[in-house]
């Protein structure tokens, strides 16, 4: 009975994923089909390319459209996430936390170290996981330029740094980590939703940092007691990946200069755990009813 019990409890970690994908699908869907409407509304002759894919691939790939597509999906997500969080997770009739409750000078210091140290990381990870299977990276740089990462328009800026991190950040280190930490030890909990957070990308190479990133933003969330935390870690790591200039990372053949970039972030990711973690210890006591959850 207990092994049941428990084994419904695991699953039951994978509903705020599988709600999530339900939203992506049912958005995508609908906005396709909103899209050939209007193609055809426009152009009565695109009726005859209806049975060709290629014509019908072309309109649909715009990078636009997809960013477009991402935007409303993360904010129903967020909203439909959101609420099931603060519905379940945030304590009621309780007073509201102090902002120096959830952040200090050293708590940031330690989130902006540890968030420049895991671009290094996942770089190097990227670089890797390319060398092994070259297709790989290539599935990537085709998703991230049919999306329009190689021409940052507002939308997608906006998508990245802003409505993207409050949204996954709800899924995976709100309502799946809650739950999987009544189910499991942290250590267990934060390596499924950063497991789940991983395969939800969808390819190797997104999926293999973003598990790594998932794993420090599931420790920054349970560590400051506070999700907004980890969306801030997020919110970030992608305003550092959408805009960072090329001059800030080494391309050349040097084996001793990539060495010592990835060492100066093995170090720099030490030193930002320990200012995070003393951090988050000399922070104005919070109230007793929000010492259990991370709201």
């Amino acid at each position: 009975m207990k092994i049941l019990k428990k084994t419904g409890s695991i699953l039951f970690c994978l509903l705020p994923v599988l709600l999530a994908f339900g939203i992506q699908i049912i958005v995508s869907f609908a906005a396709v089909i909103l899209k050939l409407i209007l193609a055809i509304a426009s152009d009565p002759q695109f009726l005859d390319h209806m049975t060709d894919p290629n014509r019908i691939i072309d309109v649909i790939m715009d990078s636009q459209f997809l960013a477009a597509i991402s935007a409303v999906y993360a904010v129903i997500a967020a909203f439909a996430l959101g609420f099931w969080y603060w519905k379940r997770f945030v304590p009621k009739k309780q007073p509201r936390r102090a902002l120096s409750s959830i952040l200090n000078l050293k708590t940031l210091a330690g989130l902006v170290l540890l968030m420049i140290a895991m671009q290094y990381l996942s770089t190097y990870l990227m670089a890797l996981l390319a060398a092994i299977n070259p297709a790989w990276y290539q599935t990537y740089d085709d998703l991230m330029k049919n999306i329009g990462f190689g021409n940052v328009t507002p939308l997608l800026a906006l998508y990245s740094i802003l409505i993207a991190p409050i949204s996954e950040e709800l899924i995976f280190r709100g309502v799946t980590l809650k739950y999987a930490t009544k189910a499991m030890p942290f250590f267990a909990a934060n390596l499924l939703q950063a497991f789940l957070f991983g395969a939800f990308h969808g390819n190797v190479i997104q999926g293999a940092y973003a598990f790594v990133v998932g794993i420090f933003c599931g420790y920054v969330c349970f560590q400051g007691k506070s999700i907004y935390l980890s969306i801030l870690f997020h919110m970030l790591f992608n305003l550092w990946g959408t805009f960072a200039p090329e001059y800030f990372s080494y391309s050349g053949d040097s084996i001793w200069i990539h060495l010592a970039i990835f060492a100066a972030a093995v170090l720099a990711t030490t030193a930002g755990v320990f200012l995070y973690h003393s951090g988050t210890k000399a922070r104005t006591p919070m109230p007793e009813a929000y010492q259990k959850y991370a709201s």
